[in-house]
């Protein structure tokens, strides 16, 4: 399960047809687009993470356009400690870019 969307935290998502409104702004009530990261940006992701799932990915370059996503098929929470040089490796590489 999703806890961050079964608690309907996040940014805004498009208004299904007949809702009246352009979009259901969840918690955040603001417009999508100052939402938006214009930076590069480099997410790590433990694909056994149990506590913030893959699911939670799903549309993030809608805000992050410049998205370099890292997955660590064995990962967990704390992917970081598991696989420190994976992960570090990870970093250099996009820092030289």
């Amino acid at each position: 399960m999703n806890y961050y969307r079964a608690a309907q935290v996040g940014p805004p998502q498009p208004a299904s047809e007949g809702s009246g409104g352009p979009t259901s702004s969840g918690s955040f009530g603001v417009d999508p687009s100052k939402l938006t990261v214009n930076v590069p940006t480099l997410v790590i992701w433990g694909e056994k993470d149990t506590a913030l799932l893959t699911a939670n990915l799903d549309g993030l370059d809608r805000f992050v356009p410049n998205l370099t996503i890292k997955r660590i098929p064995d990962g967990t929470h704390w992917v970081i400690h598991e696989t420190p040089d994976e992960v570090n490796g990870y970093i250099r590489d996009f820092l030289r870019k």
